[in-house]
């Protein structure tokens, strides 16, 4: 791949401000740690102080890096209005980010009083050992956030495949007892109610909607439906994902309107958390 092209390749793991505050507060706290636990470059002997003074002085490095990654990553992205990087974009803002990162350091260790001269002789070392001491903590941020977005990815796929239909065939309902009391084909249910020691199932029959009684445990029936896109949503429901027809959202629940059911089936506060992606999981971030 030529260079030109590799670095238009997209870079999506700063996209989102929660990935970005990843980045800084686990840059900043892996800093603070860092330096006061390892002293690297012998930064405690950068001055005579010890203690809580040493503690402070060398947290102040990390505490500076944050403030340039925060300005860096939600500052200069707004002003110059970038919204997705590219693996160019990131490289460029990374360099710049070091460069600030390197001043301030410079500036900080010689207490804000620097000459210019003093200054152009110091930046190169104070770049090199800026990229030396946030190289890590920057690459396990990035790390840590290209986990997360695989994670979210395998289970936007896990939420695909199981709304994306019932196996081949009839589904066949059993009693408590094991017998096999009817069987219905999958794409024909609309959602399951339980009542006391039964579950009610709703199907559809031509046009209408028409229900069977079975003694059974709605636990039992969620691990017989378990690969299916029929998901709870309340103790007392198990809705068919392919038959919502609209939802009405509140704060921490939810209401469903099924295809061809008058009613709202309700989504409870318990469920709610689990069952949302189902609903919301073409969207680019869940709430």
């Amino acid at each position: 791949m030529k260079p030109g092209t590799l670095l238009k390749l997209p870079f999506p793991f700063l996209d989102l401000p929660r990935h970005r505050w990843i980045l800084i507060l686990f840059s900043v706290s892996f800093s603070i740690f860092f330096l006061n636990v390892f002293v690297p470059f012998n930064i405690d002997r950068w001055s005579s102080d010890a203690g809580w003074e040493q503690f402070l002085r060398l947290s102040g490095f990390g505490i500076i890096a944050g403030f340039v990654l925060i300005a860096s990553q939600f500052g200069f992205r707004r002003f110059f209005k970038v919204k997705q990087f590219s693996l160019g974009a990131f490289l460029l803002s990374f360099s710049i980010e070091l460069l600030l990162m390197a001043a301030l350091f410079v500036f900080y260790v010689a207490h804000w009083e620097l000459s210019v001269s003093r200054f152009l002789s110091d930046i190169p070392v104070g770049f090199r050992l800026t990229l030396l001491g946030v190289l890590i903590p920057y690459s396990l941020s990035l790390l840590l956030i290209s986990q997360i977005q695989q994670k979210k990815k395998l289970n936007h796929l896990k939420i695909k495949a199981d709304k994306s239909g019932f196996e081949d065939g009839l589904i066949n309902f059993r009693d408590e007892k094991g017998t096999v009391r009817f069987s219905i084909a999958g794409e024909q249910l609309l959602y399951i109610e339980s009542a006391d020691n039964y579950v009610i199932v709703y199907f559809q029959s031509g046009n209408k909607s028409v229900r069977q009684i079975l003694r059974n445990s709605m636990k039992n029936i969620e691990e017989l439906l378990h690969n299916s896109p029929m998901k709870r949503c309340h103790r007392s429901f198990m809705v068919n994902l392919q038959k919502i027809e609209r939802v009405a959202y509140e704060k921490t629940s939810c209401r469903i309107k099924l295809n061809g059911v008058e009613t709202f089936i309700p989504v409870s506060r318990k469920f709610f958390p689990e069952f949302k992606p189902y609903l919301l999981s073409g969207e680019s971030e869940l709430v």
